[in-house]
């Protein structure tokens, strides 16, 4: 039986809700919850791989089983732009969604990949998003063109890749563009 670190314990506990992340992600993500050393995310990674429960490809770790979905990174780095310091805590209803709960300030994030427009009919309907307080529902698309496909009611941020893969966020219906 092996003794596995707090981080170590952590980072499981979040490869096993989200599947993947860049390896660059997990840095800011044990930085939130320990006070780590940059150096120490290399031996941590290691002897997980080592001892079969991660495994490491191209920059992406993920666990061991299934295979993963490959929106979750850019979805993490929405949730944690959203919510750039806090703990998280992570959840995942379905194969196209990710959500983050930030302890400190009670807000859920809802990140949605849409890589169809026949995906948007499966949105949350309009009293089901006006009875949610603090959450913040973002859309993940393959194309800005998909926007147009969002019922004008729905209230969200909507997030896409520009030619150079860099995620551009923005409001829903209008309003200011932002990159990540």
């Amino acid at each position: 039986m092996r003794f596995w670190s707090p981080q170590q314990k952590y980072l499981l506990k979040v490869l096993n809700v989200t599947s993947c992340m860049r390896k660059s992600q997990v840095l800011p993500l044990l930085r939130r919850q320990f006070d780590i050393s940059p150096n120490a995310i290399a031996p941590i990674c290691r002897q997980l791989r080592d001892a079969g429960y991660l495994r490491e490809f191209d920059g992406i770790i993920s666990a061991v089983g299934p295979h993963y979905e490959p929106f979750i990174p850019q979805a993490l780095d929405l949730i944690f732009a959203i919510l750039p310091r806090e703990t998280l805590l992570f959840h995942r209803e379905s194969h196209t969604a990710l959500y983050a709960l930030g302890e400190q300030s009670g807000l859920l994030v809802r990140v949605f990949y849409i890589s169809q427009k026949q995906d948007l009919f499966a949105l949350p309907d309009k009293e089901e998003v006006a009875t949610q307080k603090s959450v913040l529902t973002v859309l993940l698309l393959d194309d800005a063109a998909q926007a147009a496909y969002i019922p004008p009611h729905f209230s969200c941020l909507v997030a896409y890749p520009d030619h150079t893969g860099k995620l551009t966020l923005q409001q829903h219906g209008g309003g200011k563009q932002h990159e990540t």
